[in-house]
């Protein structure tokens, strides 16, 4: 029977092995996809190597940083580069190499050079950056305006995603009650597939961009090296020349990946994208409120106004009709003075001539004078019935239109302005 070892006893001859074999201390370029520091004071950080030109990654190990050498090498590391000790960077590791028969392979940073500063993914992102400026769509998406109104909401995520649900619970529930229309249009947002299935779900929305205001891509954070698949070229140039707004929300406040940099506007997390919109659209409602405002006062600007020109309108047309019924009363009167004075004229010449006659025929005139003043007060009597002002006593009425007397009803059009004059007072009505 084949002697068997414990799991135990297999671990110990390999920490045997490793300790006498990789007894030095040896420099190891790697990048920072997560650096978490314990209540104890000791840096965990897990460092990755990938495939050139690929997210693939082809080693991992985890390493720590003593807490009685992680401060001082952080301070150093700082002051030195001028940005923070953070997953994304590619760094040069002091390490030696440790085997715990329960924790397993480790290694333990020993020293940090301080001028290896930029991490593979840092690198990544200014390649894919530069490449995009090159070719002129770099600020494409940045430069489109956003809608006045962005209540209707493409949104791109994992259905199973915790920051879609919050999102949509904030959109759903906001504090002024505003209405959003926002549909999920899923996709994988970790690992090797995120690339096709973001893209894929843009060109869906596309297909159908009359309906949509702007895009949300969004996601809850997690270690930088799951969030490296938002810095590809092919995604950040689909993203950067969309059509429509792209707004982001792939990460917690330290993540910023070439999809952030390349979209409209860059929000830290999901809740953060909803709140954004919900404040856009408290905004858009203010301002509607001070439009409303504005144009009632300009409408009551413009009623008041023509009010006033109406009012001057009517006060001018009432004095051209007193006017007008004055000169015509006048002429009137003037005329049956005339025939008044003609007739006692015709009268007296003919008593005159009567006189002169014959007093044999004085009978004869006579008579005739007794016809000739018979027909004289015929004609009084039908000039005084044909008097207007004896017309308007009697009940009659004249009706005028633009100062001229109506006589044929068919003239007339609705909106007309008629005047009517009584014996006592006019009335001014307008045709339906």
């Amino acid at each position: 029977m084949v002697e068997a070892l414990s799991l135990f006893e297999l671990n110990g001859l390999v920490r045997e092995l490793v300790e006498d074999q990789l007894s030095d201390a040896y420099w190891v370029r790697a990048e920072l996809s997560e650096v978490r520091v314990s209540q104890k004071g000791h840096c965990f950080v897990e460092l990755v190597e990938k495939e050139d030109g690929s997210n693939s990654i082809v080693a991992k190990a985890r390493a720590v940083v003593m807490r009685n050498v992680y401060p001082l090498l952080k301070m150093n590391f700082e002051d030195t580069t001028g940005q923070a000790f953070c997953a994304g960077l590619e760094v040069l590791l002091q390490v030696t190499v440790s085997f715990s028969e329960v924790y397993g392979y480790s290694l333990i940073v020993q020293d940090i050079d301080p001028t290896y500063t930029m991490g593979s993914m840092a690198q990544r992102r200014k390649e894919i950056l530069d490449r995009l400026k090159r070719e002129g769509v770099a600020d494409m998406n940045r430069e489109l305006d956003l809608p006045v109104l962005m209540q209707r909401i493409a949104v791109v995520s994992s259905p199973t995603a915790a920051g879609y649900e919050d999102f949509c619970k904030q959109l759903d529930h906001n504090r002024g009650g505003f209405r959003f229309v926002h549909r999920l249009f899923p996709a994988l947002m970790q690992g090797e597939e995120t690339e096709r299935s973001v893209i894929a779900a843009l060109d869906a929305i596309a297909s159908e961009m009359e309906d949509w205001d702007v895009v949300a891509i969004i996601r809850g954070g997690g270690a930088v090296s799951d969030l490296s698949c938002f810095d590809t070229y092919p995604l950040a140039n689909c993203c950067a020349q969309f059509p429509l707004p792209i707004l982001t929300g792939i990460g917690h406040e330290r993540d910023v990946s070439v999809l952030d940099l390349v979209a409209n506007k860059q929000l830290k997390t999901p809740t953060a994208v909803a709140a954004f919109l919900v404040e856009s659209m408290e905004e858009t409602a203010q301002d509607l409120a001070l439009l409303e405002e504005e144009l009632n006062d300009v409408v009551k600007n413009i009623l008041d106004r023509e009010s006033e020109r109406l009012d001057r309108v009517v006060r001018s047309m009432e004095y051209i009709a007193r006017t007008y019924c004055s000169d015509r009363l006048g002429r009137v009167q003037a005329f049956h003075a005339r025939i008044r004075q003609a007739a006692q004229h015709v009268v007296k010449m003919t008593t005159m001539d009567l006189v002169n006659k014959d007093r044999m025929l004085t009978e004869k005139i006579q008579i005739q004078l007794q016809l000739e003043q018979h027909r004289i007060r015929i004609w009084e009597a039908s000039v005084k019935a044909h008097d207007p002002e004896h017309i308007l006593n009697l009940g009659y009425s004249i009706t005028y239109k633009d100062g001229r007397a109506v006589k044929d009803g068919r003239q007339l059009k609705a909106g007309d302005e008629l005047t009517t004059q009584l014996a006592q007072g006019k009335i001014v009505s307008i045709v339906k």
